[in-house]
């Protein structure tokens, strides 16, 4: 595991840090400081969920409720039992000053972390706060915005995305793109506003990965044709520009395969396509379209939960 993606997970800790002090709009916050354990250890991207959390935060009753009933093999699955965590109160902002402060020593504590792996296309410090600038507008981008038939914040999808993202790449540029990747889909925001903010490569790649909604037009009666834009698209693309897909859609086959298990056949009513089947044909063709990455510990977890979900 690189070390860049340690920090970068660190960096993303600290963003939700600020909006969750300064704001109190953050429902959930992950310290990832296993990893560091991990990477000394050798160990792969993805062990048992539980390495993926060193503290939770929660603030408020509602999400603490949530992550309770999860279900067995859920991203969160048993995390509560075997992790610390905090239920914040109104008097609580101590707790969270402390855990941030957890979250803002894991650089210093890294140790075998290497000065290049965060270097490229600028200094370590220019980057850590590109990056940053990034979350703090993907924040603004997706505010207010749950996932779909939950009451989970959505920016924890694109969070999620560019944390799988960095598993595949050191390019910065494509990390960002995968944090960006629903902004111009779903938001008001434009491509215009992404390359003002943050240059044309970022705001193209974002752009290649972005659906033609048609909107006003039935969204289930352009469900398929939209799949098979997207899917057609993956033959244009390039390897790097593949890693936002391939981020995306593992990301979204953990929330189904979470979803699916606790909701059963219901949950399939929440979406505009509502056979099963369909959905099933989207990811399996997205992910033999994504073959080439079949040596990656991203492209065989897609490829497990694929089969858990639609071929069992």
């Amino acid at each position: 595991m690189s070390s860049a993606y340690v920090d970068y997970s660190s960096q993303i800790i600290r963003g939700l840090c600020i909006r969750a002090k300064e704001r109190g709009n953050v429902n959930l916050i992950f310290f990832p400081g296993v990893f560091v354990k991990e990477a000394e250890a050798g160990k792969g991207h993805y062990g048992d969920s539980i390495s993926l959390v060193d503290v939770l935060v929660i603030t408020d009753q509602e999400m603490l409720q949530m992550l309770l009933e999860q279900p067995e093999g859920a991203f969160f699955s048993n995390v509560l039992e075997h992790v610390p965590y905090v239920l914040l109160k109104d008097d609580a902002g101590q707790v969270l000053e402390q855990a941030c402060e957890l979250a803002e020593r894991q650089p210093a504590d890294m140790g075998s972390q290497q000065e290049g792996d965060f270097e490229e296309n600028g200094s370590k410090q220019e980057r850590r706060d590109n990056f940053e600038r990034a979350l703090e507008f993907a924040m603004m981008a997706h505010k207010g915005q749950v996932r779909k038939g939950s009451s989970i914040p959505y920016i924890v999808h694109p969070i999620e995305t560019s944390l799988i993202a960095m598993t595949l790449t050191r390019d910065q540029d494509i990390m960002i793109a995968a944090l960006f990747h629903d902004i111009i889909e779903d938001t008001p925001y434009s491509a215009k506003e992404i390359e003002d903010a943050f240059g044309s490569r970022i705001a193209h790649l974002v752009q290649l990965e972005s659906e033609n909604k048609r909107k006003g037009q039935d969204a289930a009666k352009t469900w398929k044709i939209r799949k098979q834009e997207f899917i057609d698209s993956l033959d244009r693309k390039a390897k790097d520009e593949k890693i936002i897909a391939l981020a995306d859609k593992l990301s979204n086959m953990r929330a189904t395969r979470q979803g699916s298990r606790k909701h059963g056949d219901e949950f399939w009513q929440r979406f505009n396509e509502k056979r099963k089947e369909m959905h099933h044909w989207y990811y399996r063709t997205v992910a033999d379209k994504l073959k080439e990455f079949a040596d990656t510990d991203a492209w065989q977890e897609l490829d497990r939960l694929i089969r858990e979900v639609f071929e069992q």
